[in-house]
């Protein structure tokens, strides 16, 4: 019997998991933030991918049944070669979901606007989904890079701080978008924040991912039958874990007891 793992560079995934373990708590899991090499989106495609293979290679050792990458930017550059050197050690990525809905949906979306890192736009990541599984329309993809906000997660900035980096932002954003998506998990732990200021949908894959996931069980009854249900949730990091429990508890509302991995 295998347990569910999470993967992100830092606390984004934090907001990842409360998405998944509301809607599935029956499940086991364990996260890993690796807060040591926060922020990926400052490294090489190939720094990224090794960090992320070894970071994988070290859960499936470990009994992983699945692992869900949950950062935008890692998944970018490893998700695919990751699935085609190992079809058999079952990794997903929070990017496809949404992609996924707005590429199949009736709707006819024209302008899609999407903050992310540097290196999550640079992978391309996006355009090829369509590419590769050849979906009926193309969207109008606009990025805009927000690093910034990925530090202010991992530092726990003030409210007033977050607001006026948010609405800097938005700012460059055209009236007529259709939608805002969050393509960085960190930026989900901001969303309340975004709702404040933007009026027109926002699309965050970190909860499409966490509804989408039963989907993807009812197809895999065999990785669904292994999966412990203790209701249990363990959480390691690279980093200091008494820093990593205290800014935890702000978003869990809990407290937590970490402990540590090395990758």
């Amino acid at each position: 019997m295998g347990k569910i793992w999470f993967f992100d560079s830092g606390f984004g995934w934090l907001q990842t998991m409360k998405y998944f373990h509301k809607l599935y708590p029956q499940y086991d899991y364990i996260f890993l933030a690796d807060n040591k090499n926060c922020p990926f989106w400052k490294k090489s495609w190939e720094e990224i991918q090794k960090i992320t293979f070894n970071a994988l290679n070290r859960f499936f050792d470990n009994w992983a049944e699945i692992v869900i990458i949950a950062c935008n930017t890692a998944a970018a550059h490893s998700i695919r070669k990751r699935q085609t050197l190992y079809p058999d050690k079952k990794t997903l990525s929070i990017t496809v979901p949404w992609v996924e809905e707005i590429l199949l949906s009736e709707n006819i979306w024209l302008s899609i606007w999407i903050l992310a890192t540097q290196a999550t736009i640079t992978s391309d990541i996006y355009n090829d989904l369509y590419y590769r599984f050849w979906w009926k329309q193309k969207p109008d993809f606009h990025f805009v890079m927000a690093p910034k906000l990925v530090d202010m997660v991992e530092l726990w900035a003030k409210e007033q701080e977050i607001l006026t980096e948010i609405d800097r932002y938005l700012a460059m954003f055209p009236h007529n978008l259709q939608a805002l998506v969050l393509g960085c998990t960190h930026f989900s732990v901001y969303k309340d924040y975004f709702s404040q200021l933007f009026s027109w949908k926002i699309i965050d894959p970190s909860q499409n991912s966490a509804v989408k996931f039963i989907d993807y069980l009812a197809k895999h009854p065999e990785i669904e039958s292994k999966l412990k249900k203790n209701w249990k949730v363990d959480f390691y990091t690279t980093w200091d874990t008494k820093i990593f429990d205290e800014i935890w508890s702000k978003i869990w509302w809990k407290d937590i007891s970490s402990q540590n991995m090395s990758i």
